[in-house]
């Protein structure tokens, strides 16, 4: 997908439809997403806004919408709505991503409001009496709704959704494991661990979009979109090798990478050994890992993924035979493009007798599995803390 593919889609401008008339909005991207300025929705919606430093409180209809600069999400009334992007202060203005007008404005005041995907449209659909004067808001908004109770197995309060993919695929088989049984590959064990991570995720309540579910070849643009919209964070799982030679056999061990900027020759290894599967991609032009890098580097997301990277590495470790390698950085493709928080597991080397022994049986497979989604319930209770935290002050 290239960027002026990406570009073509992405609205210069939308419209506020009210009784009162239509008013259009300019998008702006000046922060590689798509959003609109706070104050431009004060005359057609009514929209007031208290800014702070890190923290605005909006108000429509009487409901608060909380949000944090650099954080993608609003909570409304208790419950969490997923802005996609994040809010960001420029100029002294807060700038909104487009999900607050197209997902969390329609889920908190539905049926009032009404997105129109197609023609890029907010709509109030509540039509008021004619010759009525406008109707003025005087009464308080109405509290929030008390903190669900957290789930007994997990300490989940909220629903959440995961994303995990199953590293190469079809005509893509990875690399060839040299220790694995016959005609076994990397394809074959990162879709076996992967089905096992979403059974244990599943286990605790936590929805899981795959990637693949079979012995499909998936781009590696495409992967990361299975992570849009509610989703929370993105996992991709892989098996490590090394080239031939005299020591190829010596590595060992699990290491967790968030997408940074490569600090070691070995990690930039992985990276351009798990970025080669861009060869199975067809009419795919090459654009550079640069053009959304740069954008991922301005916000909270690799903050947010170096953390989830950290925890769950730390199950990881306990559990692999071969030791505990670490949290990692590298510039991935399959991570480059997600809107999540996101990482990439390298469940051992299968260059390694040992560590393909322990990853080759499904006994093996399903201790990797339960210390990832251990892992990933880690991050998702440290995440609704801090939200609800930041949400009280």
């Amino acid at each position: 997908m290239t960027p002026a593919f990406l570009a073509a889609l992405i609205p210069t401008q939308i419209v506020i439809a009210t009784p009162r008339g239509e008013t259009r909005v300019p998008v702006t991207m000046e922060r590689g997403i798509a959003a609109v300025a706070a104050p431009l929705l004060a005359g057609p919606l009514g929209l007031t806004a208290l800014v702070g430093d890190s923290q605005a409180t909006l108000r429509l209809d009487g409901t608060a919408f909380v949000l944090h600069v650099g954080v993608p999400f609003a909570r409304v009334d208790g419950a969490l709505c997923n802005l996609a992007a994040e809010p960001y202060m420029a100029r002294d203005t807060l700038f909104l991503p487009i999900p607050f007008l197209s997902v969390c404005v329609p889920q908190a005041l539905g049926p009032k409001y009404r997105w129109d995907a197609a023609g890029g449209r907010l709509v109030e659909t509540v039509v008021p009496l004619p010759d009525a004067p406008p109707v003025v808001v005087t009464s308080p908004a109405r509290p929030p709704r008390a903190q669900p109770a957290p789930d007994p197995m997990t300490g989940l309060r909220y629903h959440h959704v995961v994303a995990v993919d199953a590293g190469h695929g079809g005509a893509d088989p990875g690399n060839p494991g040299v220790y694995f049984r016959r005609g076994v590959t990397e394809k074959d064990v990162t879709l076996s661990i992967a089905r096992l991570l979403r059974a244990e995720l599943v286990r605790r309540g936590i929805e899981v979009n795959m990637t693949r579910t079979t012995d499909t070849l998936i781009s590696l643009y495409d992967r990361p979109y299975t992570c849009s919209d509610a989703c929370d964070l993105f996992v991709s799982i892989h098996v490590n090798s090394m080239p031939g030679g005299r020591n190829a056999s010596r590595a060992h061990g699990v290491e967790t990478y968030f997408l940074s900027d490569a600090k070691t020759e070995d990690a930039a290894r992985v990276a351009k050994m798990e970025n080669d599967a861009i060869r199975y991609d067809r009419n795919v032009a090459d654009t550079g890992v640069g053009f959304i890098w740069k954008d991922l580097m301005q916000n909270e997301i690799l903050r947010e993924s170096a953390r989830l990277a950290e925890l769950v590495q730390q199950r990881l470790g306990r559990v692999s035979p071969g030791g505990d390698r670490g949290v990692q950085q590298a510039r991935f493709w399959v991570l480059n493009y997600a809107r999540r928080p996101a990482i990439l597991v390298e469940t051992g080397f299968a260059t390694n007798r040992g560590d393909a022994e322990f990853i080759g049986t499904g006994a093996g497979q399903q201790k990797l599995a339960v210390a990832m989604a251990d892992g990933i319930v880690a991050y998702l209770r440290e995440f609704e803390r801090k939200t609800a935290g930041s949400a009280g002050r």
